[in-house]
């Protein structure tokens, strides 16, 4: 779960503080409309009804989209609850989202994944070895935004990587949210995190797809220190990078 006020600013990353007077999650929900909170309850398909529910839709969604489950790394289902006027704060993720509104109205702003004006290589970087406020927000990027209005009953979907910023209605937001992370998108992940290391050894490293040896190789190192049965999307995004780092954190400090 995780729980914030909902008034923040378009940048203010996730280092949002609680509302000061709301005492507890429990309030912040059953007073949604009053709380100024939005509140992220995340992996509900640990609930029979919601595991079936993720089920029928990874496969509708992989159906659309041709996807392979076999392709398919990891996934997730979960619920967005947000008072009136809330903001969902400028960021990326590593895994695509499939949102789907159900109660009230939002307007999402989605930005292209591959526009490096937008998101540069540096800053996708710095995502990957765990810096979740690494995406910037300026105010010379909004229009370079695509704006869609969700209304009850509508979705829309964000690739990885997309950054995506969310601001809320007049009245309470509920939407249901499904994740998933694709095999191509982890190999990606882990090119990043070489190149992030090879920048701070002075060089400039080639960027993700433009030389497919380059990229074998350093998926290939990052791969050797992974957890071969991660258990989260944490681990299995990050835990290579941390073992083979690990004697460098010292020195980096």
């Amino acid at each position: 779960m995780r729980w914030q006020a909902g008034g923040a600013p378009v940048d203010a990353g996730w280092a949002v503080p609680l509302h000061d007077k709301v005492e507890s999650v429990n309030e912040a929900i059953s007073n949604l409309a009053e709380s100024g909170s939005w509140v992220l309850l995340y992996s509900v398909q640990r609930d029979p009804e919601y595991r079936a529910l993720l089920d029928q839709l990874m496969t509708e969604i992989l159906a659309d989209t041709g996807c392979s489950r076999d392709e398919v790394t990891w996934e997730d289902a979960y619920i967005f609850l947000a008072s009136p006027e809330a903001v969902t704060p400028y960021h990326i993720d590593h895994e695509a989202t499939f949102l789907f509104q159900i109660h009230g109205n939002r307007t999402a702003n989605i930005w292209d994944a591959n526009d490096r004006s937008v998101l540069p290589d540096k800053e996708i970087e710095k995502y990957y070895i765990g810096d979740l406020n690494a995406a910037k927000y300026t105010i010379e990027k909004q229009s370079k935004a695509a704006v869609y209005a969700l209304n009850q009953g509508t979705g829309v979907h964000h690739p990885s990587k997309a950054p995506h910023a969310f601001k809320n209605g007049d009245v309470y937001s509920i939407a249901l949210g499904i994740h998933f992370c694709v095999r191509d998108c982890d190999r990606q992940a882990s090119v990043y995190q070489m190149n992030y290391l090879l920048r701070r050894c002075g060089l400039k490293p080639t960027s993700p797809g433009k030389s497919q040896w380059r990229d074998n190789l350093k998926t290939s190192i990052i791969g050797m220190f992974a957890d071969k049965k991660p258990k989260t999307k944490h681990d299995m995004l990050r835990s290579g990078f941390k073992r083979l780092t690990a004697p460098l954190r010292v020195v980096w400090k």
